[in-house]
Parts: C-alpha cells; sequence; structure tokens
C-alpha cells in the first residue's frame, strides 16, 4: 500500500505561518487608552457566567480600558459563582460599575451580590434589586443560622467596602426587602440613576473614584465630586468619560458550551447516556460505545464540578491524544473519531481564558485553528484507516480466483485447444465455443484442472 510521504519540516513551517499571521494581528490590535468594556450579564449566574466575567476582565486589563460596565438582568444564581464574581470584582485594579438595564430588568438575589461588590452602582428607572435570602435547590428559603448570617455578613462586608447602606444590604437578606431605581439611590444603596449608558457616562463625568483607608488600615471605595477629590491620594478620574469608545464583549464558544453543559437537563442526560454506553460498550467492544460513553461521563463530572474546567479540558486532550495514537497502530478508525472529538471538546472548554489570553480576537483565532486543525487531523486519521480496513476486508486473489474474468490473447489457434498469454504467462487453453484464431482478445471463462476455458472477448453474449 502506498503511504503519503509529507516533507518533515512541513510542521515547523506551518506553525511559523501560523504565528506570524498572529503576531500580525497582535500589532494591529486597537489602541483603547480611551475605551470602555460593556458586558452583558443576563439570565442565571453559573459557572459559565464566572468563566465569561473572568475572561471579560482579563481582556479589559489588556486592553487597559479606563471602565467595565456590567448591564444585569439576572434572577440571581449559585451562591458559588456569586462569589466568585464578587471576588473577581474585588480583585480588579479597572473600575466596574454594576448597572440593572434596561427598563424592566431585575437583579434579584446573587444579582445584588454581585451588584453590592462593583465599584459604582446603577439602575434604570423602572429595574428592581434585593430578595437576597439563600434558597436551596428545590427553591425553599434557608433559615438555617449558618447560611443565613455568612451571606449577611457577605453583603453588609461589601456594602461597608463601598460606602453604602449597611443597613439595607442587611435587610435585603434578613427581609427580603426590594428596592427600585429611585428608591434605591435614596438609602445610598446605588450611585446613579440613568436610563442609558451615555447618560450614565454623563453624569460620571463630574465624579471621581477615590480609595482610603479607615482605622486599623481597612481600604474603602468611594465616589466624590470632582472638587471634593484633591485631598485624596489615590483616585480615579472619570473626566471626557462620555467620549469614550464602548467595546462590547462578546462570549465566546467556550461559554455557549458552558451554558449548555450546566443545564442540570443537560448534565443529567450526560450522566445517564454515559453510564448506559459504558456498560453497553462492555457488553459489546468494538463499536465505540464505551469510548462515547467515557466522554459523555467526563462531560457530566465537569457539568456537576466534581472536577474543574480546565482539568477537564486537559484531560480531553490528554485522552485524545492517546487515542490517537492509539489509532497508528490499531488502524480500527474509531479511535480517531473519538480522540479528535475528545480534542475539539478540549479546546472549546479551554479557550479563551486569563493564562492565555493575549488579545480577545488573537485567542478566538487560536480556538478556530485548534478545531480546524483537529478535525483536519481527524479526517486523515480517518481516510488512513478507511482505506486499511478497507486492504484487510478485501481478499487476496490468487490462482483461480485471479485468472477467472482475466483477459489475454490467443498466441495459437485455439480449435478447440491451443495457447494464450494472460497476466504475464503462458497457459494451455480450450475455445469455450468454435474457433478461436491466433491474436484474438480472449476472457478466462474457468479452469478445468490446468486448462483455462476461454472465449473471443468480441463474441461475448
Amino acid at each position: 500500500m502506498k503511504t503519503l510521504n509529507l516533507p518533515k519540516k512541513l510542521p515547523i513551517i506551518l506553525v511559523a505561518f501560523i504565528l506570524v499571521g498572529w503576531g500580525i494581528n497582535l500589532a494591529s490590535s486597537p489602541d483603547a487608552t480611551n475605551s470602555i468594556l460593556k458586558v452583558d450579564l443576563n439570565g442565571e449566574i453559573t459557572a459559565a457566567t464566572t468563566t465569561m466575567m473572568n475572561d471579560a476582565l482579563s481582556l479589559a486589563q489588556v486592553q487597559q480600558v479606563r471602565l467595565v460596565i456590567v448591564t444585569m438582568s439576572t434572577p440571581g444564581g449559585e451562591v458559588g459563582a456569586v462569589q466568585n464574581i464578587m471576588n473577581l470584582f474585588d480583585s480588579s485594579n479597572i473600575p466596574i460599575c454594576c448597572f440593572v438595564y434596561p427598563t424592566g430588568a431585575t437583579a434579584w438575589s446573587g444579582g445584588t451580590y454581585v451588584l453590592m461588590a462593583s465599584h459604582l452602582a446603577a439602575m434604570a428607572s423602572g429595574t428592581t434589586i434585593g430578595s437576597c435570602q439563600p434558597v436551596s435547590a428545590s427553591g425553599e428559603p434557608i433559615n438555617e443560622s449558618k447560611f443565613l448570617n455568612a451571606l449577611t455578613a457577605l453583603m453588609v462586608n461589601h456594602a461597608a467596602l463601598h460606602s453604602r447602606n449597611e443597613t439595607m444590604a442587611e435587610l435585603f437578606v434578613t427581609q427580603n426587602n426590594n428596592l427600585g431605581a429611585e428608591k434605591a439611590l435614596q438609602f445610598h444603596v446605588i450611585e446613579f440613576v440613568a436610563n442609558d449608558i451615555p447618560m450614565l457616562l454623563r453624569n460620571l463625568e463630574g465624579f471621581t473614584l477615590i480609595r482610603f483607608e479607615k482605622l486599623l488600615g481597612a481600604g474603602i471605595w468611594k465616589i466624590l465630586p470632582n472638587n471634593q477629590a484633591q485631598n485624596y491620594t489615590y483616585t480615579i478620574s472619570f473626566n471626557n468619560i462620555s467620549q469614550a469608545n464602548i467595546v462590547q464583549y462578546t462570549p465566546g464558544i467556550q461559554t455557549i458550551l458552558l451554558n449548555i453543559l450546566l443545564n442540570p437537563l443537560v448534565s443529567s442526560i450526560l450522566l445517564i447516556a454515559g453510564i448506559f454506553l459504558l456498560f453497553t460498550g462492555i457488553q459489546t467492544p468494538g463499536y465505540g460505545a464505551e469510548l462515547a460513553g467515557s466522554i459523555c461521563i467526563l462531560l457530566a463530572l465537569v457539568a456537576f464540578g466534581a472536577i474543574g474546567i480546565t482539568l477537564g479540558a486537559v484531560v480531553l486532550f490528554a485522552l485524545g491524544a492517546i487515542l490517537i495514537i492509539a489509532e497508528l497502530k490499531t488502524h480500527i478508525g474509531v479511535l480517531a473519531l473519538s480522540g479528535a472529538v475528545c480534542m475539539i471538546i478540549g479546546s472549546l472548554l479551554l479557550f479563551p481564558s486569563s493564562q492565555w489570553l493575549v488579545y480577545y480576537e488573537l485567542s478566538q483565532q487560536i480556538q478556530e485553528s485548534l478545531v480546524i486543525a483537529t478535525a483536519a487531523m481527524a479526517s486523515l486519521f480517518s481516510f488512513i484507516a478507511y482505506k486499511a480496513a478497507k486492504a484487510r476486508l478485501s481478499k487476496v486473489k490468487t490462482g483461480k480466483e485471479a485468472l477467472i474474468g482475466a483477459r489475454g490473447i490467443a498466441v495459437k489457434d485455439l480449435n478447440p485447444n491451443g495457447e494464450i498469454r494472460v497476466i504475464g504467462e503462458f497457459w494451455q487453453a480450450k475455445a469455450e465455443d468454435g474457433l478461436i484464431k491466433q491474436g484474438e482478445e480472449v476472457e478466462v471463462v474457468t479452469m478445468e484442472d490446468l486448462v483455462l476455458i476461454v472465449r473471443p472477448v468480441n463474441r461475448k453474449t
């Protein structure tokens, strides 16, 4: 069987070509010294939201934006995901403004916690925040003091950190209080009321965000009019911010995939289907059911939080590489396909992330290149496996099987016996019917002992 001989330096050439292309894109990245990053937080807050927010803040850091505006419309979400987002806000050196928007939007429960952790808080008219008492998975309110007191302290401490109403922050949790935009501004839970982002930015231009230390060294954030912020050391000015370029953050395929995986129905189906396929594959090996089941179970474990997203992606990459290497030895086809699926899913889970992010468009190109390269590699291995399987399944024709149907030339007249040359060899032959003259083309019909029974090709019926 012929093999495909590729130049040994081809992989190096391809890698160099890709790196040059990425370098050009990196060099042409826009200057964002006067820009704002707008992030939309819609729907339930989950681990996918945490990943999205981490990516967005990493992008904000790389592009050196002046402000991150998080527009919010959420019923709340998972406690762990909410706390992780609050921690991201706490460690951000770029100011973050949570804006409950548009009119009619809500930031209930976990959304209010996230709002309270932001450097600036704003609401549009007709929006609502509050109802922060924790609930169980079934939706029942949790009244155990251990959980209630912990979340109350979390809310109150962040209200104090940002110079907001600590009493109202406590009532959000203990009494499930709710406030509209005007009341929230009146009770000093938020800093601004605005009906759209341009209005919010115009209002913000008259203020400066300061950070000062209280007794015992506690750092406190506060928003002050520009003329009152001159005596503070650490200040963030918003002069001319209404003229800033607003960059819309667009979640990548990773966030979409995580939103699907973290859906309780999808994760449960993955686990059940994975177990079923695994047992089916054990009983009937060779069809790939056990591999499909293992992948489903691994994705379910990622969805349930049993293993981290990054760890799950690394495991998928490693499994994919092992399966593709095994395909080189076995040539059964299903291993290459399974390996490619593992590597594609792993690449979607892994990119973009903060440790890999250099420039947002660049990270998307890396992700797309990985998917395309993996799909191309899978296609190549599948083609090789198909050819190998076809070669194994095809029967080798020798002796009588190779001669029947073959065509040759009569080297002597056959009347009815004579001699022919077929497949480069001379054989005694017998005409099936009538006379065959020397030089006529003949076809082998059958073989009797060592004599070939033939007939002329131009008289075949």
